[in-house]
């Protein structure tokens, strides 16, 4: 038999194409299915996406609308026209049974391609405000599938089903036996490039939070330095205590031993819950539609994350914040276990059913 094509549209940033890699890993032990990865050929695709052997990965053209550049705007909707015949070449080249897309800019072009074609399409939201593109996607997309309950979304949305996240295999081990450290640890993440303005707050309380916690810090490349320089300044005997990386990877197997995590309110959010780990959250100000302080407002009105904003924060916010949780392994328990609760788990399963339909007729 014939094999039947899936395409994958993940691009650009971790939050789009980890998912597609995750989809990708289990759909490839299905000897009747030929995997497709469609992405606009960013460094994180290519860190993920080429350690999937089996898979074709193709790169188009897309373009990222900014409102407020005339200039910038005409550009992408060039790029888009030319990702759109992309589309349309790879469409008639595969003839994909059906498309999934990881919505944000990029997924545009294959959407209208495969609509006009006639192909079947899936769409994923990971946050509590439906992106831009998504909302586009979901006037003809079969099914938009969202990763908070769909009663918390505008009525007027359609076709919007309450799958849960999408994580990656890892995320449903269970880690024990690993050495405890006899401090607290805590993670301090700021997304894959760092967040400048939670570093800033980190290293001017990371003399107290060293003294009584051990601290790993993801600072992203461009405030490394300063934090390795941050180190060297500390007493020795709490230096040891602070450890600054540019980047953390198979960042699972942190969590899943760490204490507390001080972390953006990206969809690295449901990661934690699997882990049922207690989390203060620090939405990013500037995110497209506020789409992060959404995330982080759903989880602190049930009570499964601690809420501060970044214009707020001061070096004794960040470090009460903190001591409150960790001196307290009641209130830590019960932020992880609600955090856990709020989460539907297993959205891959749902997603990946769903597509199977498509291969089996």
């Amino acid at each position: 038999m014939a094999k039947k094509t899936i395409f994958l549209v993940g691009a650009d940033t971790g939050g789009h194409v980890v998912p597609v890699f995750a989809l990708a890993e289990d759909l490839l032990s299905d000897k009747n299915v030929r995997v497709v990865v469609i992405g606009v050929g960013s460094a994180v695709e290519k860190k993920f996406y080429q350690k999937l052997s089996g898979i074709e990965y193709k790169i188009i053209i897309a373009g990222k609308f900014q409102f407020k550049s005339v200039w910038n705007n005409c550009v992408a909707v060039i790029k888009s026209a030319v990702g759109f015949f992309q589309s349309i070449g790879l469409v008639l080249k595969y003839r994909p049974s059906v498309v999934f897309l990881k919505g944000n800019y990029a997924t545009v072009p294959v959407a209208y391609a495969a609509r006009i074609l006639g192909v079947p399409i899936f769409a994923h939201e990971s946050d509590a405000i439906i992106g831009k593109s998504n909302k586009l996607i979901s006037k003809f997309a079969r099914k938009l599938f969202v990763s908070y309950p769909e009663d918390f979304f505008r009525s007027d949305l359609r076709n919007l089903d309450y799958s849960g996240p999408i994580l990656r295999p890892e995320y449903s081990k269970k880690i024990k036996n690993y050495d405890k450290n006899l401090l607290p640890t805590l993670l301090i993440l700021g997304g894959s490039q760092g967040a400048h303005a939670i570093n800033e707050i980190i290293f001017a309380a990371i003399s107290e939070l060293a003294s009584s916690y051990q601290v790993i810090h993801q600072t992203g490349s461009a405030d490394l330095k300063k934090a390795e320089k941050t180190k060297n300044e500390l007493a020795k005997e709490i230096s040891k205590n602070y450890l600054p990386s540019a980047f953390i990877d198979n960042d699972f197997e942190l969590i899943a031993k760490v204490d507390l995590i001080v972390s953006r309110a990206s969809s690295s959010i449901f990661e934690f819950a699997a882990f049922s780990k207690p989390v203060i959250l620090i939405p990013y100000p500037y995110a497209s539609l506020d789409h992060q302080m959404a995330n982080a407002r759903y989880f602190a009105s049930r009570d499964a994350a601690i809420l501060l904003e970044e214009k707020a924060i001061t070096p004794a916010i960040i470090y009460s914040a903190i001591s409150k949780i960790l001196s307290s392994e009641k209130r830590k328990k019960e932020l992880g276990d609600n955090l856990n609760k709020s989460v539907k788990l297993g959205g891959e399963k749902i997603i990946i059913n769903e597509l199977s339909k498509f291969v089996r007729k």
